[in-house]
């Protein structure tokens, strides 16, 4: 689904405005100490898109990587990575630009609210009331520059809330049958068993899925592809990273419409070759035993939801797997004050 570049003018101005901020509160010192963790708020996933200079995504993913996302992680955010997005089959929707596309997870909309400056942050106090200030978010101050310099504006975020996927072991039972080599093609309807061959090495990429589904249909919608649909897609090698509907929170693009709710699914695969394999011809890497057939029979629900189903867009890169990060206290001494 396309966003106008239009509204991108809002979301370049608050971080104007976060930097500014920022960097007045960077003047002097602020030591926090923290309460405990707030659970069972309702997360929430804030989808970001950037177009860039053309060459210099891997600039952006870096000043990203090594300055930003530590701090933002410090916050309590999760970072589920930021992906330049591709066009493995026909033309490029932006020559002359790269595009990004970022996934950063919060607890809670009031914890995103938390991370922002104060113009932003109402009444949660701001990201220096999480994490104070210094060498950290120093870092973060000097990514969010080095970005501004690649940056060519944006076609907004979304807030997103649902479910990641599980990582998780799944038993498929095998038939208790036995098979024979055979010439020909085999029949409609005939039992199709399959051998593998070895891992394919390739560069993976992500296919994020956009559908309008019926109003309040999600939940129904989400626990058939999680229970029916990403079993089998998991057995031939794709891994899903999660599905969320689109939340109509502040500080968004989208529209909410009273006949249908928005979905995106995000799943992974080992390259293009192999998203091609699973979306022409699965049953070559997987066979048609009850599994299979259990996804054909859930398909057609999912379709029953479907209101409209929109583009795939695809990405490029690894998810970031918020890895562990080492942040010393700076060597200093405070008192509570009155």
């Amino acid at each position: 689904m396309l966003r106008t570049r239009a509204l991108s003018y809002l979301f370049n101005s608050s971080c104007l405005a976060l930097l500014f901020l920022s960097q007045l509160a960077h003047s002097q010192q602020i030591p926090v100490r923290n309460a405990e963790p707030r659970v069972g708020q309702q997360e929430v996933i804030m989808m970001r898109h950037a177009y860039l200079d053309e060459g210099r995504y891997q600039d952006w993913y870096e000043a990203s990587a090594s300055g930003v996302w530590p701090w933002f992680e410090r916050l309590g955010a999760r970072i589920l990575g930021d992906f330049e997005i591709i066009y493995p089959e026909g033309d490029d929707a932006t020559p002359g630009q790269d595009e990004a596309l970022r996934f950063a997870r919060y607890a809670s909309f009031e914890h995103w609210q938390a991370t922002r400056g104060s113009a932003q942050a109402g009444a949660t106090g701001g990201s220096s009331r999480l994490a104070g200030n210094g060498p950290l978010s120093d870092g973060s101050s000097a990514g969010l520059a080095t970005r501004r310099q690649y940056s060519q504006g944006s076609r907004g975020g979304l807030f997103l809330q649902g479910h990641m996927a599980e990582t998780r072991p799944i038993y498929m039972p095998g038939l208790a049958e036995r098979y024979e080599p055979t010439s020909g093609s085999p029949g409609a309807g005939a039992p199709i068993a399959v051998r593998l061959d070895r891992a394919q090495p390739g560069e993976q990429i992500l296919a994020l899925d956009y559908r309008r589904i019926r109003k309040g249909s999600f939940e129904e919608y989400h626990a058939i592809v999680r229970d029916r649909v990403w079993p089998y897609g998991e057995k031939i090698g794709a891994r899903p990273v999660g599905q969320w509907r689109v939340a109509y929170l502040p500080n968004s693009v989208a529209d909410e419409s009273e006949g249908y709710d928005e979905v995106y699914s995000l799943v992974r695969y080992a390259s293009w070759e192999h998203y091609q394999a699973v979306r022409d011809d699965p049953v070559a890497m997987g066979g048609n035993g009850p599994d299979w057939q259990d996804l054909v029979t859930a398909v057609e629900r999912l379709n029953a939801l479907t209101v409209e189903t929109g583009p795939t867009e695809f990405l490029r890169g690894q998810p970031f797997g918020s890895p562990p990060q080492f942040t010393p206290g700076l060597n200093e001494n405070y008192r509570r004050l009155p």
